[in-house]
């Protein structure tokens, strides 16, 4: 398909995307807290891996509210939400500690939720709409501020737990508010509203859902069953295999940097690509990469998390740039029907692994995962746009 008309000379507008990649890193540091503190928290609270995977899901369940915020970010300005979020995040995620039982700590994980959903509807596309033509950089660098946040929250927790211990995590909180500050400070120079259009209607949305929501869906679940267990399982298998916490976390925070490397280089490649084979190629890759991590023997497998986290991590800037390219009059609405179908899906693929590994073992579970994530790519053909982006 034929390129955007904007000429190509039009600069990249790196200082908007950046600060709003910043207010990213920040948030996306403290709910990578949840999987790498799990070996902590099962003990403590009797989980099982299918109980921790389910709770995921109520984290995931305010996202059903993105649709919503995505839908009033392309009518209104959502920009509060934004700075607020970083902080409110933080200060929940760091109350891990003090929950004493698994109910109290479903709700703490809902309440976080719902601020994840506040920041995750307008964000990608307030870093589109700014971006534009070159949508596929603007989510590499954002996409790659959350994976870095993601890389460094295991091991900023880790470390705390080992010095300080679990109840004095909140005081990391404070990191969060002073993100949600110089947000406060300088988002103001940001248009963040999307869109004032009156043609917008849940008509054109409807008719947007219907198309894609299928094949998205299928997609959605086979990232999940790699992603999202690898997230929420991977300290937890590494612990079983005779490895300790801190180098649990170290090698998780080595899979999150490598996405953050990911991140940066396919969201770009996308651009020249195309959206779907740079997805089919890495969703291919990051399969091989599981394998090879499981049928290699203790203490090498981990090196196979370098390019697992290359490959993996890096669909999901190429993801949202899709969504943005199929939705180019309403893409804070898209946008927020995506994140709300990926967070709520998330939680089902992240069980399924669970209950295998619960039922047989986890190296069962990730070779089902990897199977399953290939199968999938038969709907990309669906994903086509109708008049705007590039083939592929």
């Amino acid at each position: 398909m034929a390129r955007s008309s904007r000429p190509p000379s039009t600069r990249f507008p790196y200082a908007a995307v950046l600060l709003i990649s910043f207010g990213h890193f920040i948030h996306d540091i403290f709910p990578a807290f949840y999987g790498v503190l799990l070996p902590k928290l099962a003990p403590a609270l009797g989980l099982t891996r299918a109980t921790a995977g389910l709770l995921t899901f109520a984290r995931q369940a305010p996202a059903a509210l993105n649709p919503f915020l995505g839908y009033w970010a392309d009518r209104i300005s959502l920009r509060w939400f934004v700075i607020l979020a970083p902080g409110l995040t933080a200060t929940g995620m760091t109350l891990l500690g003090w929950m004493p039982d698994v109910p109290s700590l479903a709700v703490l994980l809902l309440v976080v939720g719902v601020s994840v959903a506040l920041f995750h509807a307008p964000a990608p596309a307030l870093v589109a709409r700014v971006s534009h033509p070159y949508t596929g950089r603007g989510m590499s660098l954002f996409m790659a501020a959350g994976e870095l946040g993601r890389a460094v929250g295991p091991v900023i927790a880790v470390a705390t737990v080992h010095w300080l211990g679990m109840r004095r995590l909140p005081a990391l909180a404070l990191l969060g508010w002073l993100a949600s500050a110089v947000l406060a400070w300088r988002l103001a120079t940001v248009e963040a509203t999307l869109a004032r259009r009156t043609g917008l209607s849940w008509r054109h949305v409807r008719a947007w859902t219907r198309r894609f929501v299928v094949p998205l869906t299928v997609l959605i679940l086979g990232r999940a069953a790699i992603v999202g267990a690898l997230g929420t399982y991977l300290a937890w298998y590494l612990t079983e295999r005779g490895l300790p916490l801190t180098r649990a976390g170290f090698w998780v925070a080595g899979y999150e940097l490598a996405g953050v490397a990911g991140a940066l280089t396919l969201g770009t490649v996308s651009d020249f690509l195309g959206r779907r084979r740079t997805v089919a190629l890495s969703t291919v890759l990051a399969a091989g990469f599981l394998l090879a991590f499981v049928m290699t023997p203790v203490p090498w497998n981990v090196w196979w998390l370098l390019p697992l986290g290359f490959t993996a991590l890096a669909i999901q800037p190429v993801m949202l740039a899709l969504v943005q390219d199929l939705a180019p009059d309403h893409r804070a609405t898209a946008n927020g029907i995506y994140l709300a179908m990926s967070f709520l899906l998330r939680p089902v693929g992240v069980s399924a692994v669970g209950a295998i590994a619960d039922r047989f073992h986890w190296d069962m579970a990730f070779v089902a995962a990897a199977g399953w994530a290939v199968l999938t790519l038969a709907v990309l053909p669906w994903l086509r746009p109708a008049a705007v982006g590039r083939e592929g």
